[in-house]
């Protein structure tokens, strides 16, 4: 469904901004996301996802180094039937991936972002992340934290400077295309539904790390993204909770931590030229 997002009244996106956070160390990130990573129930198992990343490729050529896709196999009948998965993958058609597009909201795409995140706030992840925010001043209440996740993530703004669509959910998790490129597109789950439905071409894996991190180079209608990162297998929740603690905690810098023995870095940034705070980019680096 093409169409897609809103501008939210003002007092959504700035009923929190006056609340004053304490500082977070990075021995408190890694804390925090550690038991997050090992709470998330509803990431998938080795066996639930298989991949091959066939051959090393670099940011700068155009040749195909894949001759096969990327994901080999996901278990759709197990994963996407969880209420969060089914949830956000009913978000991903919502929008115009052209960043010089406006967009345009309907009942039924509020409804379905309303759901996204009703569905997010009922998983154990998006608790403890809510009491980790709270705890840290973050956030007031969890209706606080509800309007905060909608304002952070579904605010719309311009990004091509004549028209109003784009918003950090758009661009993080499903993905925007300008005139000559890509930009954004950092969700697993949508590069394998787009790899599925040929719209993908992928073109050789630029970095692997442990857990399961990809930097991946490929095409999406035939438009290049030289460098992109997935964390292949979480769920929509986990990723959701992290970036947006790493935007709150580290907004427009390196968000530090160590997940269950793995250094991660989380780069975000804000709309600086929009007022209050809304997400520009956030992914894992």
């Amino acid at each position: 469904m093409a169409g897609a997002l809103r501008v939210f009244p003002a007092l959504l996106v700035l009923n929190y901004f006056s609340i004053a956070s304490c500082s977070v160390s990075n021995a408190e990130l890694s804390t925090f996301i550690t038991g997050i990573w090992k709470d998330d129930t509803n990431g998938a198992s080795y066996s639930d996802v298989t991949y091959s990343i066939q051959s090393h490729t670099s940011t700068s050529t155009t040749t195909d180094h894949a001759h096969h896709r990327l994901f080999q196999y996901v278990n759709e009948n197990h994963l996407f039937t969880k209420p969060t998965y089914s949830a956000f993958i009913a978000l991903l058609d919502n929008f115009d991936k052209n960043t010089a597009h406006s967009e345009h909201t309907t009942s039924t795409e509020t409804a379905e972002i309303d759901r996204f995140i009703t569905e997010v706030m009922r998983t154990s992840v998006m608790t403890e992340t809510y009491q980790f925010l709270h705890g840290k001043g973050y956030t007031t209440s969890t209706s606080d934290f509800r309007d905060m996740l909608k304002s952070l993530w579904f605010t719309q703004y311009s990004r091509s400077g004549t028209s109003y669509g784009s918003n950090g959910f758009e661009h993080v998790f499903v993905g925007e295309t300008s005139s000559t490129s890509v930009s954004g597109f950092h969700n697993w789950i949508q590069f394998y539904l787009e790899e599925k439905r040929g719209h993908v071409n992928y073109l050789g894996y630029i970095y692997t790390k442990q857990p399961r991190k990809l930097g991946v180079h490929f095409t999406w209608f035939d438009k290049t993204k030289p460098l992109t990162t997935l964390l292949v297998g979480t769920s929509p929740e986990f990723d959701l909770a992290v970036l947006t603690t790493c935007f709150l905690v580290r907004k427009n810098s390196n968000c530090n931590f160590n997940m269950d023995g793995h250094q991660i870095t989380v780069k975000s940034y804000d709309v600086t030229y929009e007022h209050g705070d809304q997400v520009a980019t956030a992914y894992f680096y």
